[in-house]
């Protein structure tokens, strides 16, 4: 069972992965980055580039090396330690930070951000189950 949970995860972050390809287009970055400093959108599409890789390195780990990362190794358990809170934070990030009330036209976005909270309620508990079954 861990090793399926740790599966879904790599599906999960392989597809927030492919998401964030279309960040730039779909949230129309190119008009917002024109009405910014140049270094401040450098830096910015600069993170954002290479934040996806990181999503496609842990989706090949969590299928490749699943077994590590269901308990196998030390380095495993860390790494799947490492991605539960990151994913929790994630989930928490956007409950507060993306708070609909506080940004101006988020309704069209609704559907979005709460499939996003729950989308990131999967992601750790696909990385925590393993951990938890360990003490149970």
């Amino acid at each position: 069972m861990d090793e399926i949970a740790i599966k879904i995860g790599g599906v999960l972050s392989a597809i927030v992965g492919i998401g964030h390809c279309f960040f730039y287009r779909g949230f129309g970055w190119n008009e917002d980055f024109k009405k910014t400093r140049l270094i401040t959108a450098k830096v910015l599409y600069t993170i954002h580039l290479f934040v996806i890789p990181m999503l496609f390195f842990l989706s090949y780990a969590s299928f490749f090396h699943t077994k590590e990362l269901a308990g196998g190794t030390p380095l495993g358990i860390e790494m799947t330690a490492f991605c539960s809170i990151f994913w929790f934070f994630r989930g928490l990030w956007q409950i507060v930070y993306f708070r609909p009330s506080r940004i101006r036209g988020a309704g069209k976005l609704l559907p979005l951000h709460y499939s996003l909270i729950i989308f990131f309620i999967f992601l750790w508990s696909a990385y925590t189950f393993p951990i938890l079954s360990r003490f149970l």
